[in-house]
């Protein structure tokens, strides 16, 4: 039975061909399921096992940006990835507010740890379980697939192997000038406006310093008098000259290089076999002050005892993660909470001194501070980069034994367990320097009648501190059987039964006055009211206190079974069964478990006697249908309830907040799919690949619900939601060219999806679904984006129009409140189709794979110029430049005129209108592989057995988009830089 493995027909180290994809003749390919190992050909599930030699293909640090664009069906999103830690679907979202990544499994065990910690140096193959009969093994866990990593084992008898890989990449800076923005002449232009119009009169009065930008300063300066008119218009002249992003991209960027450096070792006797491996990974990161570094190691040893009856097995994985996080990045550059940085600030002089920005207070409000003996208060991003320290260390380690003991032929009892353990250190020390503690510090200083200061908060450093462990285990039995019954029927099955316990503590706390040389710190009252320097009329404040300690168990405890019955090997059915039980849901005892199963059938028509088409040699049916579950730990059968922080106004105690009412009936949520499929090849193997049809129905998935007022709880969370999924998995492999020297073979994958929200309690209005992606909606998908109906802009005056019971309107209260039925429904923000074509090339010993992916069916809604953040003085898109201003200018342009005054109602009609929704389909060059392969070289005990060096491109750039703006439409704000690397793998 032809299953796909990716990694098909390329060379290998030694420059030999690996024609792993020719059918019939792997039928030994062995799939890890987490559970069982089986031969590909008694699989019915629909799965895609992607090799060695094809994870190998991408370099990069981590293992799950190797699996894009190399599973049909496996998509990273760039929408809709709240709910995730790893921005995965597989074959779509089956759940609308709960966890929606895939399960990761780790040699057989589920992985819950970081998985940064995951080396892909370390791993051997990964499958991806997609449809219920492959992934429902797994039960509660299983409704948005699995993807299974097994990593690199010994073999028994096998001489000792030692394999050494290094790379090292580099890669561009961003491109801040992608995204148009308001240029600094035209900001000047907006803020000269506000100027005369008054709007900052207020703010110069303030008592709470609200900052100025320095053209503003330079106006007020020019009409009191204290400053030449032309002296001020010379110094704004000269600000409108300067770009911010320039001064980011010089002094807060660089080019990013990763080194990667590992080494492993393998091999076995007839008793024993072993792999050991370790890796160094450093990456310094884009951003200046940051990266990373990780140590990895690996290991796993097994004995045959007993005549080979029993076999023991130990392994462990040890990761070491260090980050350093000083850079914060360009967007931390602002002038309050609420102000964003002026588009005409300087980092830098000429000669690359730091310069100060405003920040949070006026400047003549700081440097009078100054002279009352406060701390400098300037604030000098340069310089912060300097005095940061901000790490986060992880440590991570799993220790796994197991023992597997044949009790007769074909018959085996195994038990397994895995021991799991994270610490996790995160410190930010803020210094004396820094800017933060010296606002701290300023702010709560007091100056007394005789000029002395007090400072509740004492001189020293800010430290935050964050501690976090974690702690699992899994213990699993199982019995294994399998066995040709006789000439015609095999059976395969499993039975067994596992317990888990994942439990994690996080603890933070803050010091202030603290001491890096000594390591002490001094107290501070957290309970005492203070008055403020910044505005003495506020006498109210409390010292900032930053403590938590949360904490969370899970226990888990499943039963299961899954078996194959097998006839003339043409024939296949198979089946599972699952029941997992949490400490999560239910009140009852019955309502803490899920029962869950599947059924699968092959038929190998190819193999029938009928059957003698000779083009087409090789052809499989397959079909399954299964149940698998879904967690969401954000609620819970019991009413819950959060402390909030603080006391209460009107009784002074401490209070906690419900957050969820009671629900003695919430359930796991259910995923059902139904999948066919058809694997065929042609003759030569010329042609071969698989097309697979499949649905998913999400049922009891949990959502909102409004409950009535006198309840007093709003909305709850519970099993009143369902979806529907329907598409289709398309793989094709081709050879084109097979000579003596020269070979060219392409790879189509293909994915088309559909998605649809079919139940869901709670409406939202016409004005949420506009605005925001990912609220449901009985009929569309649940990541949809909609839209109001522009009728284009007024001729006389710019302002957009609408429709009004079918007449041109500007009644924009009404406009952004219409009927439901009056939105304008655009269609998926998520593809709907995507894929990739591979074309591999090989001569002799040389190698070229040039990988083109596309990704179609879907709108996306362009950023535009925001007249509320304008009209505030605040920096814009950079449309701002291509606003009407005249009549006929509607000729040329959709951005309306910048009102007098912010109209609200006005702006979001525009900014969430149909004339910003544009086609995401777009195709891109995304990478670019070229290498040579060695023989054998050196002899005796300095051989290499196989050497290989390479070349990597990624991130190359759109071919074609379909989009009029000729936006990329996965990286609006702009596209990954491109990144080129070089390396060897070699073979001792």
């Amino acid at each position: 039975m032809f299953i796909p493995t990716i990694g098909h027909g390329q060379t290998d180290t030694s420059g030999n061909r690996q024609d792993v994809d020719t059918l019939h003749v792997l039928d030994e390919v062995v799939v890890s399921t987490g559970y069982q190992q089986i031969p590909r050909e008694r699989m019915t599930g629909s799965f895609v096992q992607v090799d060695q030699q094809a994870l190998n293909r991408r370099v990069s640090t981590d293992l799950l940006s190797r699996l894009e664009d190399m599973v049909p069906g496996l998509v990273v999103n760039r929408v809709g990835t709240s709910q995730t830690k790893t921005g995965i679907s597989i074959r779509g979202q089956s759940t609308i507010r709960a966890n929606a990544d895939p399960l990761i499994v780790v040699d057989n065990f589920p992985f819950d740890g970081d998985l940064s910690s995951i080396n892909p140096n370390d791993v051997l193959s990964v499958s991806v379980l997609k449809d219920a009969a492959a992934a429902s093994i797994w039960g509660a866990r299983a409704g948005n697939g699995v993807i299974v990593i097994t990593t690199k084992k010994g073999g028994y008898g096998n001489a000792t192997k030692i394999e050494v890989n290094s790379n090292i990449t580099v890669g561009n800076k961003p491109d801040l000038f992608y995204m148009p923005r308001m240029t600094s002449a035209d900001f000047i232009g907006v803020e000269r406006m506000l100027f005369n119009r008054g709007y900052y009169r207020s703010s110069e009065t303030s008592i709470s310093r609200t900052p100025l930008t320095p053209v503003v300063e330079l106006l007020i300066a020019q009409r009191d008098g204290l400053m030449d008119s032309l002296a001020a218009e010379r110094a704004i002249n000269e600000l409108a000259g300067y770009d911010v992003r320039n001064d980011v991209a010089r002094y807060m960027m660089r080019q990013s290089i990763n080194q990667q450096y590992a080494l492993g070792l393998q091999g076995g006797t007839e008793r024993q076999r072993y792999a050991l491996s370790a890796g160094l990974d450093q990456n310094r990161s884009v951003d200046v002050g940051n990266g990373m570094r990780r140590l990895t190691l690996h290991g796993n040893h097994s004995y045959k005892l007993f005549n080979g009856r029993l076999e023991l097995t130990t392994g462990f994985d040890y990761t070491g993660n260090r980050r350093r996080n000083n850079n914060p990045g360009y967007g931390s550059l602002r002038m309050s909470p609420s102000l964003p940085i002026y588009p005409y600030a300087r980092l830098a002089d000429e000669a690359g001194n730091p310069l100060a920005l405003v920040q949070d207070y006026r400047w003549n409000f700081v440097q009078w501070a100054g002279t009352q003996g406060l701390l400098n208060w300037e604030y000098k991003p340069l310089d912060e980069l300097a005095l940061a320290d901000k790490r986060l260390n992880r440590t991570d380690y799993r220790l796994n034994a197991g023992l597997r003991y044949t009790l007769l032929p074909g018959l085996n009892a195994s038990m397994q367990y895995q021991f799991s353990q994270g610490f996790l250190e995160a410190r930010n020390l803020h210094g004396v320097d820094s800017y933060y503690t010296r606002d701290q510090i300023n702010r709560f200083t007091v100056v007394r009648g005789d000029g002395a200061l007090e400072r509740p908060v004492p001189l020293g450093g800010i430290l935050n501190m964050e501690h976090g462990v974690y702690t699992g285990y899994t213990l699993r039995g199982q019995l294994t059987f399998g066995r040709q019954l006789a000439a015609d029927h095999r059976l395969d099955a499993i039975a067994g039964a596992e317990v888990r316990e994942w439990k994690s503590d996080n603890r933070a706390f803050r010091y202030y006055g603290y001491d890096p040389l000594t390591g002490t710190n001094m107290p501070v009252d957290y309970v005492g009211s203070y008055t403020s320097f910044v505005n003495p009329a506020s006498t109210a404040n409390k010292i900032p206190r930053s403590e938590n300690e949360t904490g969370s168990l899970d226990r888990n405890r499943s039963f299961y079974a899954n078996a194959s019955y097998s006839y003339q090997n043409r024939y296949l059915m198979s089946a599972s069964a699952r029941i997992d039980q949490s400490n999560l849901f239910g009140v009852n005892t019955n309502q803490k478990a899920v029962p869950l199963y599947s059924v699968g059938a092959v038929w190998k028509l190819s193999d029938e006697a009928f059957y003698t088409s000779s083009g087409l040699p090789f052809l499989n049916l397959r079909m399954t249908y299964g149940v698998a579950g879904n967690v969401d730990k954000s609620t819970s059968a019991f009413i819950t309830a959060g402390y909030e922080s603080g006391l209460n106004t009107l009784t002074g105690l401490s209070y906690a907040g419900v957050r969820n009412p009671p629900n003695p009936e919430l359930r796991w949520e259910r995923i059902r799919t139904f999948n066919a499929a058809v694997d065929f090849g042609t003759k030569g193997n010329r042609i071969s690949g698989s097309i697979e049809y499949f649905t998913k129905w999400g049922s009891d998935l949990i959502g909102e619900s409004t409950l009535a007022a006198q309840t007093g709880i709003s909305a709850f969370k519970g099993n009143v939601a369902a979806t529907r999924t329907k598409g289709m998995d398309v793989s094709l492999y081709t050879n084109n060219v097979e000579g003596a020297h020269f070979q060219w073979e392409s790879v189509v994958l293909l994915n088309w999806i559909k998605e649809e929200v079919t139940a869901y309690e709670k409406t939202g209005t016409a004005a949420n679904y506009a605005r925001f992606v990912g609220s449901p909606y009985i009929g569309h998908p649940l990541y949809s984006i909609y839209s109001y109906r522009s009728a284009g802009l007024d001729p006389q005056t710019g302002d957009p129009l609408g429709y009004l019971d079918g007449e041109l309107s500007n009644d924009y209260a009404r406009l952004v409140n219409p009927d439901l039925s009056d939105l304008v429904g655009h269609g998926a923000a998520r593809p709907t189709v995507s894929g990739v074509l591979r074309n591999d090339f090989s001569y002799r010993n040389a190698f070229l794979s040039v990988g083109i992916t596309y990704r179609m069916g879907y709108v996306f809604r362009k950023n535009t110029v925001d007249y509320a953040l304008v009209l505030a003085g605040k920096v814009s898109h950079g449309d701002f430049a291509q606003r009407w201003q005249q009549p006929g200018d509607e000729r040329a342009t959709q951005v309306p005129s910048m009102p007098e005054v912010n109209n609200t109602n006005r702006n979001n009609f525009y900014m969430y209108s149909d004339k910003l929704v544009g086609r995401g389909d777009h195709i891109r060059l995304q990478d670019v592989q070229l290498g040579y392969n060695f023989g054998s070289i050196g002899r005796n005990l300095w051989k290499i057995q196989s050497m290989q060096i390479y070349g990597y491109a990624n991130n190359l750039g759109t071919l074609w988009v379909s989009n009029r703006w000729g936006i990329d439409p996965d990286y609006e704000t702009g596209p990954p830089p491109t990144t080129y690397a070089i390396g060897f793998r070699l073979t001792l």
